[in-house]
């Protein structure tokens, strides 16, 4: 009996032209590069018949609908040409984020509060294909100071298909080769900035171990005759930094945060055209400072909450240029 492994694994994405209309025409570069193993899990919703019988014993289930869940990483890195959408791109566009092109210039993926894209996914793993519709989800950035900047997604999707398959030719050349979190290469958080024309700039400079967000999408399997979908029906998006303060500073910014002192937050990172992104967030409220001991030395962790504008504007934005 031949042995199959784990490692051969390969993910195919495509946004659907009509929700939860599978996807067929899928093609080599819809391959996506992993930064780790993936994670693909089936989720059936059986019926049980709980039949009526003079003896002890189960009844069977009776198989309804399945979803997939549907883990992964990749790295955080532009397209390598300003203006070109990223690989990872897409994804985004299935987290409930909208794509802005601005040629030669910057791609922007901004939160969207309705009309959420779906994608079909097609799953490699050794020997079977399988295939989820419909399929939406929610993410999360690391961007840890002297790490590889990573997007953590975790995708539902339903109509779960199986078939025997051998893996597929891939084409990954799209994803282009990431810089790690630096002082030279990214740089600051940034404290009050602005952003404008898809650059973030100005505030107070914050020395750091990075900054982390999560989008805290909520997904729903909505199982409706004629009409099943996965839907995002809330998100709250937060986050955590680490930051070196002053004893003085410390002080200003406890000061701020019990007051509900909200700011702006910004971070860019890389230092190549077409390679740099830009996370911003125009509403954050600071919550539950803690001192940490790094190496000895201390310095404060903080919790973030990414609030929309008083007028539902996007309160996060992710611009590759």
């Amino acid at each position: 009996m031949a042995d199959r492994y784990t490692r051969r694994s390969a993910i195919l994405a495509r946004p659907e032209a009509v929700y939860g209309t599978a996807e067929v025409a899928f093609v080599a570069t819809d391959g996506i590069l992993l930064a780790a193993p993936p994670s693909f899990v089936i989720e059936p919703d059986n019926v049980p018949r709980n039949l009526v019988t003079p003896w002890m014993g189960n009844s069977e289930e009776l198989p309804a609908t399945r979803r997939a869940k549907l883990n992964f990483k990749v790295e955080l890195v532009g397209s390598g040409v300003a203006g070109t959408p990223p690989a990872w791109g897409k994804l985004l566009r299935g987290c409930g984020f909208a794509e802005t092109i601005v040629a030669a210039n910057r791609v922007e993926y901004a939160f969207i509060n309705s009309g959420f894209e779906g994608l079909t996914f097609r799953f490699f793993r050794d020997g079977v294909r399988y295939l989820t519709r419909g399929a939406r989800g929610t993410v999360k950035l690391d961007l840890s100071a002297y790490a590889i900047p990573t997007a953590d997604f975790e995708f539902w999707g339903f109509d779960v298909q199986a078939l025997s398959s051998a893996l597929p030719a891939i084409d990954l050349t799209a994803f282009q080769t990431p810089q790690v979190v630096t002082t030279e290469n990214s740089g600051d958080i940034l404290l009050g900035p602005t952003l404008t024309a898809g650059a973030i700039a100005g505030g107070t400079s914050l020395a750091s171990k990075g900054i982390m967000w999560d989008m805290g999408g909520k997904l729903a399997h909505r199982k409706l005759l004629g009409g099943e979908k996965i839907a995002i029906t809330d998100r709250a998006v937060s986050g955590q930094m680490t930051v070196d303060l002053l004893d003085t500073e410390e002080i200003t910014w406890r000061t701020d945060i019990n007051a509900v002192s909200l700011t702006s937050l910004g971070f860019n990172h890389g230092n190549a055209a077409g390679k740099r992104i830009g996370v911003f967030a125009p509403r954050v409220q600071r919550t539950n400072p803690q001192a940490v001991d790094d190496d000895g030395a201390i310095m404060i962790s903080t919790d973030l909450r990414a609030l929309p504008g008083v007028t539902g504007a996007p309160e996060l934005t992710i611009i590759a240029r």
